[in-house]
């Protein structure tokens, strides 16, 4: 991947259920400071810089959005099968980019 200078973007700093530690300086955030979770996503910020985090934290039934500067590694990883019992969902996108979960009836016997 390239960002627009055309400078290499950088790589992420955290794998894919890497446990992380919060250390957030956003007045919106710093309640979090210290607590522990898990990587569940990533992606690029909108300049393409850095990368932003979907993290799960312990305990919590949330998923937070956080930057790689508010995070540090535990050294620690979880389990996929922690966050994922193997189930699916198909999703149909329409052309403005929305998706709608598809009918359990429409996806056929090899779903």
């Amino acid at each position: 991947m390239t960002i627009h200078n055309e400078q290499p973007a950088p790589a992420p700093r955290f794998e894919f259920f890497e446990k992380v530690r919060v250390t957030a300086t956003d007045a919106a955030k710093c309640h979090m400071n210290g607590r522990v979770g898990t990587v569940l996503g990533r992606t690029l910020t909108d300049d393409e810089t850095s990368w932003l985090y979907a993290v799960s934290i312990e305990l919590e039934e949330n998923t937070w959005s956080l930057l790689e500067d508010e995070l540090e590694s535990t050294g620690e990883y979880s389990s996929r099968d922690e966050f994922y019992d193997g189930t699916s969902l198909r999703v149909r996108v329409d052309e403005k980019g929305r998706g709608t979960a598809v009918p359990k009836k429409e996806l056929g016997d090899d779903s």
